[in-house]
């Protein structure tokens, strides 16, 4: 599967822009995060669609008038029921930078068409953000992505790729290593700072469990070990008096899960 976008790699995908909604021109401008894809963009990164539909390829050609908007979005400014049909627009889109270019109804009023699960772009740890998708054809920019869903090792289809590419546009260039060039998407997220420190706390938290864990079996060793020994003649004697070894080590078992078992239970307790 191969979608394209504009600044929609995760983690932190898109731009934070105020929008309208039918009915609100009057009111306080609202937030949301626009992310600039094609039709196949949420097949790629596998995005559930819950209601709707998505634009189609003669639509992601023109651009305008249509929309899709998250889950998150949905329910924070809209009736989740009542989504599909609403209209919206964004002013900011109008602004013409001197290497984009923008569609000239980029600003019209445009029909809200589908609904897609919510994509957790800025971590676990927080909120899902309202999002508004859009054509990328809305508004043109350089260093367009292509999102490439593989079967097996993505490294191995750089080549067919890129030939592919040249096939169709032999003076286009493809960004190496050196300008966030080709990487998996694990690669993306894990240069994020978030998940950084989210993988050292995990990695700390790690550590120290087994530090714990070792302590915990080194005391039961210790009570064991001690009661086994105050015991040592007791065990003589079953044994002379004909006690198998199998009874000596379950006795001696019994000390280790008592001991145990009053350890979780205080634990639970505390």
């Amino acid at each position: 599967n191969v979608a394209i976008g504009t600044d929609a790699t995760p983690p932190y995908t898109g731009a934070e822009s105020s929008f309208n909604i039918d009915g609100t021109l009057n009111r306080e401008q609202l937030q949301a995060r626009v992310v600039l894809v094609g039709e196949r963009y949420f097949a790629a990164l596998r995005i559930p669609l819950l209601q709707g539909r998505i634009w189609n390829a003669d639509e992601n050609a023109r651009g305008d008038f249509i929309a899709v908007v998250n889950r998150a979005f949905a329910i924070g400014y809209l009736s989740s029921s009542t989504a599909l049909g609403r209209q919206l627009r964004l002013p900011g889109l109008a602004r013409h930078t001197r290497f984009g270019v923008v569609s000239a109804q980029s600003t019209a009023w445009r029909q809200i068409v589908g609904v897609v699960g919510d994509a957790r772009d800025d971590g676990v740890d927080r909120p899902v953000v309202p999002a508004i998708y859009l054509p990328y054809t809305t508004v043109m920019q350089p260093y367009v992505q292509f999102f490439v869903r593989t079967q097996s090792d993505p490294r191995s289809y750089l080549h067919s790729i890129r030939t592919a590419i040249a096939s169709v546009a032999s003076v286009q260039q493809i960004s190496d290593d050196a300008f966030n060039g080709t990487f998996t998407l694990d690669e993306a997220i894990k240069r994020d700072a978030q998940y950084s420190r989210q993988r050292l706390f995990s990695i700390l938290f790690g550590v120290f469990s087994a530090m714990a864990l070792a302590l915990a079996l080194v005391g039961i060793f210790s009570v064991v070990a001690y009661s086994v020994a105050q015991r040592t003649t007791e065990f003589g004697v079953r044994l002379a008096l004909g006690a198998s070894r199998t009874h000596i080590l379950w006795v001696a078992a019994r000390i280790a899960l008592v001991s145990t078992a009053i350890g979780v239970a205080a634990g639970l307790a505390c």
